[in-house]
Formats: structure tokens, C-alpha cells, sequence
């Protein structure tokens, strides 16, 4: 351990510093050992829209198709599929063999059931209501009409059809996870917190709050079983405690906050040890116009776009381990429009502008909060510096627990805020559907745009990729023109890992599942 950790260390605590010296020198268990930075909003992979979440959820449950290494979609649950004649559905071929944690056989049953589930009244649909709410008949389940999804036909145990009200042509990619079907009148409503109902390569053993996340490898996983025992998501919100459990071997994989790039990228003992990918993840700055009387005006939020200094705070916060956003898909991702102008860093025209709405160096503007979590407090501060340096806007920081403020943001009652959405499957829809869509219950800034949502309605009609691509591309520009909000930056992820652990995988989602981790 290097000098600089045990002074780090020395600050952590007598239970901290009991936790390292008891795993000390585990490097060779069987169990993959990874930190993240807060505990999941649940295990459920039904009712879940949150990011901690997924990571853990991605290893225990499967979709019809998955991403390989280089981000291309491929078959999964289901070995192929086929789009009927008129564009208003799919027919999909399931695997056969394939066995639930259960022991029971993955059939056309399950994949209804899953799809039903994540429609029904009460019962908290999360990402995957969006993925289902085309099929015919979902409205119908939605409303409690209807017990039965009328768009879902089963051919036999390893066929079925899926029908639209209208085309989604994006359907086969989306990340829709398949739920053993007994597993409600087996266990209960919460059965999330006591079995594992996926296929994945791992099993869900037990949620410790506060403390960490533990998964066993599926033995009968129908790709073979995976090369580790296990996996422990250790919940770890300091990486200065972090940092210190992997130098002393108490963690063989390290997600680093992007607040810590600098220390990580400029401390040589690491050099060997890092994986690096650009981020499928956009930040930016939500503004609520329904919360804060200014933002409905366009040039007080054009003024808020010009006082950012993008270059600044990449250079300043991440030291070059970002880059600027000036649109709403990330670089390298399909669709990616390089052409899309840079928004400058001008705070001559920001001033301007405010005084023309009627905000002379920020007097008549109300005070406001810019709130997010723990881990983006330093760019809460930047932030709040910035816009009072450069606008003379009275911007207080207020730092709120995850949990409660996911909660916020999803009701639209956080007026102000920079926040970040992760791709969660590999079509721009991912950011401009599911973030700014007027309909969309993810659209926490609450933005509105007829223009914007009609060519987005136009793409998720469009087979052909390079023809929906372009409307997104024209989408992209109604909301950046109109500054319905700020795009910030892309962060480039970084990750620590031992040079004991093999077959791990960061892509711009984050890690594929372990499945080909192993440890020597």
C-alpha cells in the first residue's frame, strides 16, 4: 500500500479498517468483487428504472437478444426473429432448454406473462412498461380491463407472435427481461427479495442493505457455468474507501466515480490496471419550465447553455476524461450526428440575452436549487459558481439522498438539475425517446415539443436504419435549437482492475454480465 492510501486509510474508521484487513489477501476467492456506489432502488427487474439496479440485474436475468463485447445485438432468449409483412409485429423463435434458477423450462408462457406484468395496474412498471406499451391490447391492461395483452400470440411453447397498434420497429433490441411466470403464486408479490426467477449466469442469493448485493453462479446456465463462483456488489459510497479496499485485494474490479479520474489517471501504480470506454450516457441539465417561471423563456435558457464552460469543466473536474456534448446522442453511438454544431462557452451573449429577458445581470431572477446526489456534488458547486460568476444568478447548492431524489425527478418536481441517462439498448431512442418524449415517464425536465415528439414517432415507424436515423437526427436538433435543455458531456468510464482477473468486459453500458470473468 502506498503512502498516500494508509493516510487514506487511516480516516476510514476502525469498521472500514477491520473490513480491509479481513479480506486482505482474498484476491484468489472464487467470487468477483465490485463496488458500487449505492444500493440498488430494487432487484426487481419488472419495476426497475435505475442504473445500480441494472448492473446487478443484467447478471441474474436475460432478454430475447443481448449485446456481445463490440455492442452489436444478438441472439439470446430468443434464437431469431422475423418482422411480419405489414411492420406491425415480430414472430420470435425461443431457445430450447433453456431452464429458469427454478429448474423450469424457459417457454413462450414466460414471455407473455413478463410482458403482462409490466403493463398491470399497481404494478409499477419500470423501463420495460415503454418497451411493451405497443403491443394491441396493452392499453387495455394498463386500464385493468383487461387481464390478457390481445397483441401476444402463442404459436407453441417456443413461438410467438407480438402485434402493434403501431410499428416499433426497434422492438427485437429492446432489453425486455424474461421472468419465470410461477414465480408470484410460488413466493408472493415479493418474491424479488427471496428467489432468483431469471436464466441468467448468475442467481440472486441476498440483498444486505448498506452493505452489499451477492450473487451464485447458475450452474445449469444454458451457455455453461460461468467461471466464477459469484459476485459481490459491495455498496461502497466514498472511493477513497473504494480505492483502499482494492489496494489491499478486498476488490478485484473498481468502477471509478468520474470525480476521481484525475487521482486515478495520474497515479502511476495504476497505469496497467485501468480499462477505459466512452460512456453511452448522456448528462445534462434539466430545466423544468413548469417549475421555474424564466426557464419558459427561451433566452434565459439559452443564457444558461452559454455560461457553461464545457471545456472548463472536463478539464477542471474529469482532467480530459470527458468530452463535450453539444446534442443528445453520444458520440460513436449509431445515429450520431459529428455535424451538429458546438455550443459555445460566450458569456458576453449569455448576459445579453438575460438582460433582454428582462433579467439585467441576473436582478428579477429568482433564487433557485440546483440539486442532484452525493457523488455530483462538485459539479453542483461548479454549477452554482459559474451561473453566479457569469450571470449573477443567485444558484444554492442542495445535495439529496438518491433514492428520494429519483423519486422527485420522476413526479417532475425538481425544478433544476444535471443528471445523466445511460443507454439501455443500442438505437438513439434510448436518449431522445425515453428522456425527452413528451409521454415518456422518464421525461423529468418535463420538456414539451410537438415537432420533437412527431419525428420521434416518425423513427420508432422506420425500418430502414439510415432513414430513422435521420429523423432522429432532426429531433436532436428541435430540442438543442429550441434549448429545451443543456447537453454537458460524455465521461469517459474508467475501471480498475486486477491483474488476477480475466475476461471482463467495460463497454460504453458499463460491464457486460461476468459470465467470462474468471480469476487466476
Amino acid at each position: 500500500m502506498t503512502k498516500v492510501s494508509r493516510t487514506r486509510l487511516s480516516f476510514l474508521g476502525m469498521a472500514v479498517a477491520a473490513m480491509l484487513s479481513s479480506a486482505a489477501g482474498r484476491l484468489e476467492a472464487a467470487d468477483l468483487r465490485i463496488n458500487i456506489d449505492a444500493d440498488p432502488a430494487t432487484v426487481n427487474p419488472i419495476t426497475n428504472s435505475e442504473l445500480f439496479a441494472q448492473y446487478v440485474i443484467n447478471n441474474v436475468y436475460e432478454g430475447l437478444t443481448a449485446l456481445d463485447k463490440d455492442g452489436h445485438v444478438i441472439p439470446a432468449l430468443a434464437e431469431k426473429w422475423e418482422a411480419h409483412a405489414d411492420n406491425l409485429g415480430f414472430r420470435f423463435w425461443l431457445r430450447k432448454g433453456v431452464k429458469f434458477h427454478s429448474g423450469r423450462e424457459l417457454t413462450s408462457k414466460d414471455v407473455e406473462w413478463t410482458f403482462i406484468q409490466t403493463l398491470v395496474p399497481g404494478g409499477k412498471g419500470g423501463l420495460m412498461e415503454d418497451y411493451t406499451s405497443e403491443i394491441v391490447g396493452a392499453q387495455d391492461v394498463i386500464d385493468g380491463k383487461s387481464k390478457e395483452l390481445a397483441g401476444f400470440k402463442i404459436i407453441d411453447d417456443h413461438s410467438f407472435d407480438v402485434t402493434f397498434a403501431k410499428p416499433d420497429v426497434i422492438f427485437p433490441i429492446y432489453p425486455l427481461l424474461i421472468v419465470d411466470s410461477h414465480v408470484v403464486e410460488d413466493n408472493g408479490p415479493d418474491w424479488f427479495q427471496k428467489v432468483s426467477a431469471g436464466t441468467g449466469p448468475f442467481k440472486f442469493v441476498e440483498w444486505k442493505r448498506g452493505v452489499d448485493v451477492k450473487l451464485a453462479a447458475n450452474k445449469d446456465y444454458w451457455r455453461g457455468a460461468p467461471k466464477i463462483d459469484g459476485i459481490d456488489f459491495l455498496i461502497v459510497p466514498s472511493f477513497d474507501t473504494a480505492l483502499s479496499m482494492y489496494e489491499t485485494n478486498a476488490l478485484d474490479l473498481v468502477y471509478v466515480q468520474q470525480e476521481y479520474a484525475r487521482q486515478v489517471l495520474k497515479d502511476p501504480q495504476f497505469a496497467d490496471q485501468i480499462l477505459a470506454a466512452p460512456a453511452a450516457q448522456i448528462n445534462y441539465l434539466g430545466m423544468n419550465q413548469n417549475l421555474y417561471a424564466p426557464f419558459k423563456d427561451e433566452r434565459v435558457r439559452e443564457a444558461v447553455n452559454l455560461a457553461i464552460d464545457r471545456e472548463g469543466l472536463i478539464k477542471g473536474l474529469f482532467s480530459g476524461a470527458a468530452y463535450p456534448l453539444y446534442g443528445l446522442i453520444t458520440p460513436d453511438f449509431p445515429g450520431y450526428d459529428p455535424n451538429i454544431p458546438a455550443i459555445p462557452y460566450d458569456p458576453a451573449r449569455a448576459k445579453k440575452l438575460l438582460a433582454d429577458a428582462g433579467f439585467p445581470d441576473g436582478k428579477g431572477l429568482p433564487p433557485i436549487d440546483i440539486q442532484s446526489t452525493e457523488p455530483n456534488k462538485t459539479s453542483l458547486a461548479y454549477f452554482a459558481d459559474q451561473f453566479h460568476k457569469v450571470l449573477g444568478w443567485d444558484v444554492n447548492v442542495k445535495v439529496v439522498e438518491r433514492g428520494t431524489f429519483i423519486k422527485a425527478m420522476n413526479a417532475g418536481q425538481v425544478a433544476f438539475f444535471p443528471w445523466g441517462w445511460t443507454a439501455d439498448f443500442v438505437d438513439p431512442a434510448t436518449f431522445l425517446q425515453a428522456v425527452f418524449y413528451s409521454k415518456s415517464k422518464f421525461n423529468r425536465s418535463r420538456y414539451s415539443d410537438p415537432a420533437f415528439d412527431a419525428l420521434i414517432e416518425k423513427a420508432l415507424q422506420t425500418p430502414d436504419e439510415t432513414a430513422r436515423y435521420k429523423y432522429y437526427n432532426q429531433a436532436d436538433r428541435v430540442l438543442v435549437d429550441g434549448v429545451g435543455t443543456a447537453p454537458l458531456y460524455v465521461r469517459k468510464q474508467l475501471a480498475l482492475k486486477s491483474p488476477k482477473l480475466d475476461g471482463v468486459y467495460l463497454t460504453p453500458e458499463w460491464f457486460l454480465p461476468f459470465y467470462d470473468a474468471s480469476i487466476k
